[in-house]
């Protein structure tokens, strides 16, 4: 909004002042260095008290104002330069191509609108550290260099003076063409309250991955166009579970990964602080969308997990086989807590389709599950992108839920999961539906 009052309020001015030069048959060269240098101070005025929170947003127009503000120092410096002669064309066409550079300079400031971020309610302050791991054990599947996989992740956890104190381990991974920062309230929330969050990137299935020695890894094409493929329903049903689980694969794989590199880190002295921070008795894993079917999963395998949430994700793992044209869905406990959330007409669909759909049966099937519905949501609502991106977020699945209620709420009851299980809280307090 304040991207659009500002584009509006820059627009104005120009259309303004160039029907005065119409009217007055003049170029008002002065007036017009005058109107720009104050532009360039009103600006700086406006960052330096906060009513523009300074940010990438607006680097663009601080660059136009900025070269403008020069142009008429210099301007004003050299007051004997000839004035051009006035024309109706001359003028028409500078302030067309001042509106079309302003608009650009602010496009940013109206894609990403600046926004007031989701509540933190914990005592703790936050440290964040990243890492890129190395698997020595797999050749990476989206490149032919023969190069091993990297998997690059990021760490938020309490800042404290004692550095005894140990906290709950939550790992966690995106959706597709999402990235490791893509639930930061989330993680925010979480170690503000005493965890140790770690956000994992699986590369070239995140939208872009920085790596610690500073290459950017962006979506494989392959992937990309499976997942759109798969959207389309241009796939057979065997095709899309035999690509899917290509894509768990590839996940789990990640997550144990990290999994292993932080426990073995943990238990060593003379470590990174965040890793002295970490009760390895105490382990969560959640996700979004195809990153709850990755915890999921290992939930399922591994024995040192303790609890794990879905968020908006199918749990694609729990289909084991595809057989005379169908899925083979796991009829064995589901073996630890497990909470799934879902958007509303995710519900809807998944309660039609009960006996056969994997997250429903596993819930059934499970030695502790609750679920968690959100009415009026969309699959994006579950990360920032919609503070972030509106724009882009209603484009690729947003509800006409209130966006920062819905990521509070849902922050709020991630929190309130894992102190039930992972700090042995009094009460879970989760409803149904929200």
């Amino acid at each position: 909004m304040l991207g659009i009052i500002v584009l509006f309020a820059a627009l104005e001015i120009e259309v303004g002042f160039m029907i005065y030069r119409l009217k007055t048959k003049a170029n008002h060269n002065f007036s017009k260095h005058i109107i720009t240098f104050l532009s360039f101070i009103l600006f700086c005025l406006f960052i330096l008290f906060q009513v523009i929170k300074w940010s990438f947003r607006w680097e663009l127009l601080l660059g136009v104002l900025l070269i403008q503000a020069v142009i008429g120092i210099v301007f004003f410096i050299r007051r004997s330069t000839p004035n051009k002669t006035f024309t109706k064309k001359r003028v028409i066409f500078a302030c067309i191509g001042h509106c079309l550079l302003l608009t650009i300079a602010i496009i940013p400031a109206i894609v990403f609108p600046q926004y007031e971020p989701a509540a933190i309610t914990g005592q703790y302050s936050v440290k964040t550290q990243s890492y890129t791991l190395t698997d020595v054990n797999r050749i990476e599947a989206y490149s032919d260099t023969g190069e091993n996989r990297k998997v690059t992740i990021q760490f938020w956890y309490p800042e404290t003076e004692t550095k005894t104190e140990t906290y709950p381990l939550v790992v966690f991974s995106h959706g597709a063409f999402g990235f490791r920062g893509s639930n930061y309230s989330t993680f925010m929330e979480l170690a503000s309250n005493g965890y140790v969050v770690c956000s994992i990137d699986h590369t070239y299935q995140a939208f872009y991955t920085k790596q610690m020695d500073g290459k950017i890894k962006t979506v494989n094409s392959a992937f990309l166009n499976d997942a759109l493929a798969i959207e389309n329903d241009d796939y057979h049903d065997e095709k899309t579970y035999d690509v899917t689980h290509e894509w768990l694969k590839l996940r789990t794989d990640d997550m144990n990964l990290v999994l292993d590199t932080i426990l073995e880190n943990a238990k060593k002295e003379n470590v990174d602080d965040v890793y002295g921070r970490i009760d390895i008795n105490r382990i969560g894993l959640f996700g979004h969308s195809l990153g709850g079917a990755t915890a999921a999963e290992l939930g399922r395998e591994r024995k040192d997990i303790d609890a794990v949430i879905v968020i908006d994700g199918t749990m694609i793992g729990e289909e084991v086989d595809f057989v005379n044209g169908k899925a083979v869905l796991n009829s064995d406990l589901y073996p630890i807590p497990i909470l799934n959330i879902y958007n509303e007409q995710h519900y809807a669909d998944a309660s039609d389709n009960a006996e056969i759909y994997a997250n429903m049966v596993a819930s059934a099937n499970a030695i502790d599950a609750h679920q968690v519905v959100f009415k009026g949501a969309g699959h994006l609502n579950f990360t920032d992108l919609p503070l972030f991106c509106p724009f882009l977020a209603q484009q690729l699945g947003t509800g006409n839920i209130d966006s920062i209620y819905c990521i509070e709420t849902m922050n709020g009851v991630v929190l309130n999961y894992f102190n039930y299980y992972l700090k042995n809280s009094d009460r879970l307090t989760v409803l149904n539906e929200y």
